[in-house]
């Protein structure tokens, strides 16, 4: 009787080892429906705040384990980061030449989006717009103050703050 208990025991505990590393081997699959969405909204933040270049696009065909990220500005550092960030999991190239286009006349049309997207309980972002230093001016309805901290911190020297009496 204890032998047959004992070889079953040890027939699934071999059978959950093979599990275990079979799982532990599969970490190189692709990511996939949350987890996927997860990591490409991951990846797109991380070019959210940078002075010197942004994430266009991240995309990936089904099965690959590397995001491809469409970056407009300094690819080089793009890279750096995005390698310190996410190691082994993203492949940066240059944006498209209609974006990069935007973006060089001055108007950096995903900040600005984004910036009109802010729901904030103490200011509100009525206008966006480019000033000629290249930063984007960011009019706002209430506090001042506070709208400057929020965007001085989230977006450190691209934004210049103003009421609305500009």
């Amino acid at each position: 009787m204890d032998v047959a208990l004992t070889g079953r025991l040890l027939a699934t505990l071999s059978v959950l080892a093979v599990a275990c590393g079979a799982a532990a081997a599969d970490q190189t699959a692709p990511p996939r429906g949350q987890a996927l969405a997860d990591l490409q909204h991951a990846i797109h933040q991380a070019g959210v705040g940078p002075a010197t270049w942004h994430v266009d696009t991240v995309s990936a065909h089904p099965g690959d384990t590397v995001q491809t990220v469409e970056v407009i500005g300094d690819l080089d550092e793009a890279r750096h980061i995005l390698d310190q960030r996410f190691p082994g999991r993203t492949r940066v190239v240059r944006g498209h030449v209609t974006s990069d286009l935007v973006w060089r006349r001055g108007h950096d049309y995903p900040l600005e989006g984004e910036l009109q997207a802010l729901n904030q309980s103490d200011f509100q972002v009525f206008k966006t717009g480019s000033a000629p230093d290249g930063r984007t001016t960011v009019g706002v309805v209430g506090d001042l103050t506070a709208a400057r901290a929020y965007l001085d911190a989230h977006y450190p020297g691209r934004t210049i703050v103003h009421g609305n009496t500009l």
